[in-house]
């Protein structure tokens, strides 16, 4: 197997990190080289990482609570329509542990979309006619399915590099889309919805050490075969 299976193999969620920060360069290094290796429709990019660092722990609070609320939120109105039998406390109930470690993160990475104007090529191309929707803000939720997999390719990329160095990292994508929520808290850092909430550091705890056994035991993946079938 290669380094980087193992690698990934042997990635588990984080609960909480410790306090103890990677450096800064580091992982500036490991965004950068995330860029500059994951592919992008017509080289747009129609996304952007705000870096919140360990300064800005007031900041991933009013993140957790935009998770922590969207979960409270869909729990209730699953039960309503009948997805769900009962939730699990609403606001008053424990809150999701698997959560916590974007309070703890010493780096939090929020990767909202962004709408890109055309490089020179592309311009060209747009002057003789071509649509690039990637420009418009009114075109932000029609090619949101796009950019969540140039996103999802980024944070594999950066993944990779950040594990290399022996830094851990988890994910989440239990938030509200709506922007209005989080402008409405004072997190204004960003002009459009969310796509991924990413943390990185060194693991206090790890997910795999909270869970029963039979958690452990069963709480597994779909048979290779499928996910994957060849035609």
């Amino acid at each position: 197997m290669s380094n980087t299976f193992k690698l990934l193999e042997d990635r588990h969620h984080v609960i909480h990190y410790k306090d103890e920060v990677p450096p800064k360069d580091v992982v500036d290094k490991a965004l950068w080289e995330a860029w500059k290796t994951s592919p992008s429709k017509n080289n747009a990019m129609p996304w952007k990482v705000f870096v919140m660092g360990p300064e800005h722990k007031e900041e991933k609070i009013k993140v957790w609570y935009m998770v922590r609320g969207n979960h409270v939120d869909r729990e209730i109105l699953a039960v309503k329509e009948g997805e769900a039998t009962k939730t699990e406390g609403g606001w008053e109930g424990q809150p999701n542990p698997f959560y916590e470690h974007i309070k703890s993160a010493p780096y939090l990475f929020a990767i909202h979309a962004k709408p890109r104007q055309p490089n020179l090529f592309y311009q060209q191309q747009v002057e003789q006619g071509m649509y690039f929707d990637q420009a418009w803000e009114s075109q932000v939720n029609n090619y949101i399915d796009t950019s969540a997999v140039e996103v999802g390719m980024f944070i594999q990329n950066l993944s990779s590099y950040l594990l290399e160095k022996n830094i851990d990292v988890s994910y989440t994508s239990c938030f509200y889309r709506d922007i209005k929520k989080w402008h409405d808290i004072g997190l204004n850092y960003a002009e459009f919805r969310p796509i991924i909430l990413m943390t990185c550091g060194y693991a206090k705890s790890y997910r795999k050490d909270t869970i029963s056994p039979f958690a452990k035991r069963e709480d597994k993946k779909p048979e290779y075969k499928e996910i994957v079938k060849w035609i």
